[in-house]
């Protein structure tokens, strides 16, 4: 079978000009990633760690990472009423301020006086308990940061990012030492109850 010159040219052509045109859509979605991954974070936040358990004492960081050109200059995070704020640390040239709750207003603790600034990674340390009675539930803790340049960022529902969420790990249950305990405490309360019967006159 003879295939004619003039056809195997046009089936080129046209097959060329099919490998032009189809990396168009993919290179022009690779023009809106590059677009989108330019613009930076106003920054990163995390709380460390990620799990409390009931009636522990717990070291809690709000972390926070730098991405931009302006220096964060205020760290402000909204504590939960499970947890009691014992104590708030602060990295060198910063200052802790703890806040306590009002009926319209969480307790919260700022750090203020210092800077993050670009690529800079800071820990803003504090000391909490959890209740001994508490359920097996997350706890969110919203954070705001302040920039230089006077814009204000929210890591909660609704704003700029997520809230850092601290996850309990769920009711204290009685040991086998404290049932024992228990039981024992029973045993001698029964036991009196009877001899306090026995020794009541008729």
């Amino acid at each position: 079978m003879r295939v004619r010159r003039g056809s195997v040219k046009r089936a080129r052509f046209g097959l060329s000009l099919a490998i032009d045109r189809f990396p168009v859509i993919p290179r022009f979605g690779l023009l809106l990633c590059a677009a989108a991954c330019a613009t930076p974070l106003a920054a990163q936040i995390t709380v460390s760690p990620r799990q409390v358990a009931p009636a522990d004492f717990v070291r809690l960081a709000v972390q926070v990472t730098n991405p931009t050109d302006t220096a964060i200059v205020m760290v402000r995070v909204e504590v939960p009423e499970a947890l009691a704020i014992l104590g708030a640390d602060a990295p060198t040239g910063w200052s802790p301020r703890i806040t306590a709750a009002t009926d319209t207003s969480p307790q919260t603790i700022e750090w203020s006086g210092g800077q993050v600034a670009r690529h800079d990674f800071r820990e803003f340390p504090f000391l909490v308990r959890l209740g001994a009675n508490a359920e097996r539930t997350d706890l969110v803790l919203p954070v705001r940061i302040r920039r230089a340049d006077g814009s204000v960022r929210d890591w909660r529902p609704g704003g700029y990012g997520p809230a850092p969420v601290l996850v309990i790990q769920g009711t204290i249950g009685i040991t086998a030492r404290g049932a024992f305990v228990l039981a024992a405490a029973g045993i001698g309360l029964s036991a009196l109850g009877i001899g306090l019967a026995l020794r009541r006159p008729h």
